[in-house]
């Protein structure tokens, strides 16, 4: 994402904006995991293993406005709905309080259901 201003120029690696959106999807209650997804994700996996944006997918655009997909494990008995709003909630506060702008479309998959103590 490119910013520019009259002051200068602020460009943010999309890796950035994915760790904030993926730290603020595990701070919400009900959320038990984000997944790998796709090709890209496995491959970085094999390489490094601590990924701090794993199961989220960041697309930026030239005009600096950006889309976020967010692969989610949410747990089970918790209502879906409640959550995704919840995540969608808490991921736009973060972006805006990081970057000043929010994401142009933010896209909650919901992945699979988990016990808590799976």
């Amino acid at each position: 994402m490119e910013r520019r201003t009259e002051f200068g120029q602020t460009i943010v690696h999309d890796e950035v904006l994915a760790t904030i959106a993926r730290r603020a999807t595990l701070a919400v209650p009900g959320v038990v995991d984000l997944q790998q997804r796709g090709l890209p994700d496995n491959l970085q996996s094999w390489v490094r293993h601590d990924l701090p944006f794993r199961g989220v997918r960041v697309v930026s655009r030239d005009d600096g406005h950006y889309d976020i997909d967010l692969f989610v494990v949410i747990r089970y008995g918790m209502r879906i709905a409640t959550v995704a709003r919840a995540i969608q909630h808490a991921v736009n506060r973060a972006l805006y309080e990081a970057v000043e702008r929010y994401p142009d479309h933010l896209v909650i998959h919901v992945e699979g259901v988990r016990a808590p103590d799976a």
